[in-house]
This record gives structure tokens, sequence and C-alpha cells, in this order.
């Protein structure tokens, strides 16, 4: 086992620049610009990787000026459980598209196993889903709206809101060699069937993927680069990122979602700064490169990073033999 990671650990960098190359088609459930910063959100397994206290919260209007615009907001915390051996993490997440709101509420634990060269977790999150449609606001091709008389006249159809709970789930590994890193994620397998009203949906499952290496250029300047897929079986989406950070403090950078003709989606364009110690604020806008971009104003991503940077839980606590924090 420590040969083949060591054998995967060389060859790290390949690897991401074969995701690169990765075609995409679609999107997968809500976008983040800001994936290299928010793990936890991808993965349950990265919990506690920050070795401290690490909470996000993050706000995304995309497609702006299109009526019925994804939104997002996001809120998570994670912190070591040495006691554990590993580390516990939960989140809060809340998306509307159109008529849908999605909400969900996830708790995770993942075990992390000490290797000589840095550290191998596997985690599980868990939690439920709950969607709901604004019926009052739909309109179909045969329903009645007028003045006196509001009607879909469709059998499924409400004339009041309708929603629908159900459970979710995700497994993921991560591996976290310093500067280079890997991670996969498997979520809602098999496919959940989820009751909304009177009509039933599939939620698929989807696979994530996601690579990173820190180049050190020198003391004051460091590149970070970045590979995230993400697929449902059927296609796959894939992000790629370089980014740079400044005298360990402020970070700028780019992003590109779509590698084909066909696919190209956004333009990422990546700033922030660490303020202080403790917190970290970064902001992203998303171009437009897709047939979209002639009806939207291009989308915003805002994320406040809060982590305690100390050591909390136990007396014998791990070795640490590396900046845990990245960028």
């Amino acid at each position: 086992m420590i040969a083949l990671l060591e054998h995967l650990r060389k060859y790290s960098i390949a690897a991401i620049v074969f995701g690169c190359f990765t075609f995409c088609v679609a999107q997968q459930e809500q976008q983040n610009s800001q994936y290299t910063f928010t793990k936890y959100r991808t993965n349950p397994a990265y919990a506690g990787l920050d070795y401290s206290l690490s909470v996000d919260a993050l706000v995304r209007s995309q497609y702006t000026g299109i009526p019925g615009q994804p939104m997002t907001a996001y809120f998570s915390v994670n912190l070591p459980a040495y006691i554990l051996s590993g580390a516990l993490g939960a989140e809060i997440f809340r998306a509307t598209e159109g008529k849908f709101t999605h909400k969900s509420i996830t708790g995770s634990y993942n075990y992390v196993y000490n290797l000589p060269f840095g550290f191998l977790s596997g985690g599980l999150r868990a939690g439920l889903l709950q969607t709901s449609v604004d019926g009052e606001s739909l309109r179909t091709p045969t329903g009645d709206y007028d003045l006196n008389v509001f009607s879909h006249y469709d059998p499924i159809l409400t004339n009041s809101n309708f929603s629908g709970l159900a459970p979710i789930w995700e497994l993921g590994a991560y591996l976290l060699m310093g500067d280079p890193q890997f991670g996969v994620s498997v979520s809602r397998t098999p496919t959940i069937k989820h009751r909304i009203g009177n009509s039933e949906v599939g939620l698929v499952t989807h696979l994530d993927l996601y690579g990173q290496y820190r180049y050190r250029y020198s003391d004051e300047l460091h590149f970070l680069q970045a590979v995230l897929l993400k697929s449902d079986f059927n296609v796959v989406q894939s992000d790629v990122s370089l980014l740079a950070e400044i005298n360990g403090n402020i970070f700028g950078g780019l992003g590109l979602r779509g590698y084909s003709s066909s696919s190209l989606d956004a333009m990422s364009i990546i700033t922030g700064l660490n303020l202080g110690r403790h917190y970290r604020l970064s902001y992203s806008y998303d171009i437009g490169l897709s047939e979209l971009k002639r009806v939207n104003e291009g989308s915003h991503e805002i994320l406040l990073n809060y982590n305690l940077n100390k050591i909390i839980g136990l007396k014998n606590t791990p070795k640490v033999e590396f900046n845990p924090r990245n960028l």
C-alpha cells in the first residue's frame, strides 16, 4: 500500500495535467468556482485536514440577469476529533433554481490514517434533503389563470407549494501528501427516489475527482494548480484553476470550466486576501463563454473562511510535517 502511494505521489503532476484534457458537456449539481477553498463541501473525507476548527460561508449568484437564476448559500464547520482518530463536520445548504428550492442538512465523520509522508482519510456524510416547488407560480399550457380561476388542470401539480424529503449520503477518500493532494467522493449511490408532492424524482449517483499541486517558486511566491472532475456517469464536467499567492497573504488566479468548443462554459477570475491569522475573504466572477453569455451578466461568488489556527483536542495530536493551510 505504501509503495503504491509513493508511486502515486511521484506522478501527481502528470495526473493533474492529464485531468485538464477531460471534456465536459453539462453542469453537474450546483457550481462552485472556488472549489479549491471548499474541499470539505466536495469531499467529506477532507474534514479536519486543516488541523483546526474551520468554518466556511459561501454565497453564489449564477447567471445574473436571467429570471429564476440559480442561487446558492452554503455554511459548513469541521474540526479534528483526535479522540475518535478522525474528524467531524456539519453543513447547511440552500439552493434555488427557477421554481425549485433545495435545502439540506448533513453531518459527517472521517477516519484519518497516518502515513510516513502524509495522511489518508476516509469519510461518510449523511443527512436530509428537502426539495420544494412553488406551485402557485407555475403555468401549464392547458391551465386557466383568469382573475377568478386558478387551475393547472394537471393531476400532479397543485396550486400551492409542495415538497418532499429524502435521505442523502456520500462516501469519500482523501490523500494528503503536503504538496500533492487527491480526493474521490461518490454520492447518492444507489440512485435515490425523491418524492415531491405527487411526483417522484430520481437523484442520480455522482462521482467527484479532485487533485491539486503546490509549486513553491520562491519564499514569497507560490502557485497552486487544481483540477475537479464531476460526473453522473453519463457526462463529465471539468474545472481547472491556477492560483498565485504573494507573501502568504494576497492571492488570485484564473479558472476554466470546459475544454472544447462545444463545452466551454465560463472563465473564472478569483481574488482574495487573508485578513489576519484567522480569516480569509475571496471573490470570484465567472465570465460566460457559452451561448448563455448573450443573456446573462456572469456569476458572482463570495466566500468567507474562518480557521482557528490552533490545534484543539488532546495531548496526543498528530505531528504536522508541513503548512496545513492551502492559500
